[in-house]
C-alpha cells in the first residue's frame, strides 16, 4: 500500500505530478490518501504517511545495496544518479507530510 500511494496520492511535487504523472491540476494529496484507505476498508490514515515515508527510505536502501553487488537495473540507476532524485522525493516527502495529514 505505501509503494502505491507514493504515486496514487501522489508523493511527489506539483511540478511532477502535473508533467511526469499527467495530472491537469495539482491533486489534492490529503483527499487522495483518504480515498485510498477508505477504499481498503481503513477507518483513518493514522501512520501512513510515515509508512510511506518509511518505504521511500527503504526502496533508496535496496537499490544502493543491489547496485553495490552489480545488479541490474539498479546499478544503472546509480550511474544515472537515480539515488539523488529518490533522495529529493524522500526529502520532498517528509518535508511536505502537512499535504497528507
Amino acid at each position: 500500500m505505501a509503494y502505491a500511494l507514493q504515486y496514487l496520492a501522489p508523493f511527489r511535487d506539483d511540478a511532477e505530478c502535473l508533467r511526469w504523472l499527467h495530472f491537469t491540476q495539482v491533486p489534492d494529496r490529503r483527499h487522495r490518501l483518504e480515498l485510498f484507505c477508505t477504499a481498503y476498508g481503513l477507518a483513518a490514515p493514522l501512520g501512513i504517511v510515515d509508512a510511506v515515508i518509511d518505504r521511500q527510505r527503504q526502496n533508496i536502501d535496496l537499490v544502493r545495496r543491489l547496485a553495490s553487488h552489480g545488479h541490474e537495473p539498479q546499478a544503472t540507476w546509480v550511474r544515472e544518479s537515480l539515488l539523488e532524485e529518490l533522495d529529493r522525493q524522500l526529502v520532498w516527502s517528509d518535508s511536505n507530510r502537512h499535504l497528507f495529514e
